[in-house]
């Protein structure tokens, strides 16, 4: 057992040679795949019985093939509900810091819609109903807090009156159904500008953030529908997908999970088809000539923020902690050298404390953190 335990130790410590990597990681795709029905109180049980099939696996590892992950992937874990089934083994108790003495919450439903006119209303403070009435039609905030247009009169295309914006704010998040059907979920500091009324020709909105559309197929026929970004066109019909634009992030990124859309760079003739589980990157660096970069995806990791999730697949620090920053409204500063090379993997309930995400991150030994009102410093 204790082999494995000093194993376990030189792999979270970055001292393990590749040999011991491959070791350890063929081992946890093994046992990941028995692990799914763990329940929060068979985890220290669970932790005890991985060791010793840790224990065995080191007395067959020599015929094993290299993992394919094994360069990118330095730490892992996690995590099940609330509880954790931590695979490696945890750093000493007494070592742990608590933040919850300077703890920061979560983020809610709270948004801004902005009319017409310019009126502003604060959908975190109106009460329920309609709250608006604009060209004949009427904006209700619903009673689960989603932003409702209802058209007046007969429901086909009309004539464009004017737009209006929805903007959550860092640690806000919100839903809306457009005046065509269309259902969008808006990510923390976010904004989607559209119009009050559709044309019967064209359906397009603009998007800064990220936001995830299920797309009304009739309106009244097959009109397309394009979401804008400042390095993305995507255009549909009826279809699901989630499009990533924030300014902060080094792509624009469109994950289809239904149907098909066209992905090309605004204003230029280059565009990508995507199919279900593809997922496109418009490269915000480089000229328009530049080809889309097309990729396979589970969309699962892409979505999991709708579902009340954080969920990453070897992701850096600093990947993590912009998607931190965005929810919990705090500023992430760096002290000392964090190690690019190292990703981390697991889920985490977007609805808990950021203390609970820092301390799932800190099991891994790989970083540290410090919070001190709302600023994180993240140390190796």
């Amino acid at each position: 057992m204790k082999k494995a335990t000093d194993l376990l130790d030189k792999y979270n410590s970055g001292m393990a040679t590749d040999e011991e990597k491959v070791i350890v990681e063929s081992w946890y795709l093994k046992y990941e795949a028995g692990a799914t029905d763990l329940s929060p109180q068979k985890i220290e049980q669970e932790y005890l019985l991985g060791l010793e099939g840790l224990t065995r696996h080191m007395d067959r590892s020599s015929s094993m093939r290299l993992w394919p992950r094994m360069v990118a992937a330095a730490v892992l874990f996690l995590v099940l509900g609330i509880g954790i089934f931590f695979i490696f083994r945890p750093v000493q108790k007494q070592d742990m810091i608590s933040y919850r003495h300077n703890d920061i919450g979560i983020g809610g439903n709270r948004a801004v819609l902005t009319l017409t006119d310019g009126r502003k209303i604060s959908l975190t403070d109106a009460a329920n109903g309609t709250i608006a009435e604009e060209s004949g039609i009427k904006v209700t905030k619903t009673r689960d807090g989603q932003l409702l247009y209802i058209l007046s009169g007969k429901q086909s295309a009309q004539k464009q009156s004017g737009n209006n914006t929805i903007t959550t704010p860092k640690g806000g998040q919100y839903q809306v159904i457009l005046p065509d059907g269309t259902k969008v979920w808006l990510n923390a500091a976010s904004s989607l500008v559209y119009p009050n009324t559709f044309s019967a020709t064209e359906r397009k909105v603009v998007l800064k953030g990220e936001a995830y559309f299920e797309v009304a197929k009739q309106f009244p026929k097959k009109t397309p529908f394009i979401v804008l970004t400042d390095r993305a066109k995507v255009e549909v019909l009826g279809t699901h997908f989630n499009v990533n634009a924030y300014d902060n992030e080094p792509f624009t990124k469109t994950t289809l999970l239904e149907g098909k859309v066209c992905v090309s760079y605004p204003e230029t003739p280059h565009a990508m088809v995507l199919n279900p589980n593809q997922q496109a990157w418009n490269d915000k660096k480089t000229n328009l000539n530049t080809p889309i970069r097309v990729i396979r995806v589970d969309p699962e990791y892409d979505v999991a923020w709708k579902k009340g999730w954080f969920m990453f697949n070897d992701e850096s620090i600093e990947s993590i902690m912009r998607k931190i920053a965005r929810w919990y409204d705090v500023e992430v500063v760096y002290e000392g050298r964090t190690t690019a090379q190292q990703v981390f993997g697991g889920t985490v309930n977007r609805f808990e404390n950021v203390s609970k995400v820092l301390e799932m991150l800190e099991l891994t030994n790989a970083v540290h953190f410090k919070i001190e009102g709302r600023k994180i410093t993240v140390m190796p």
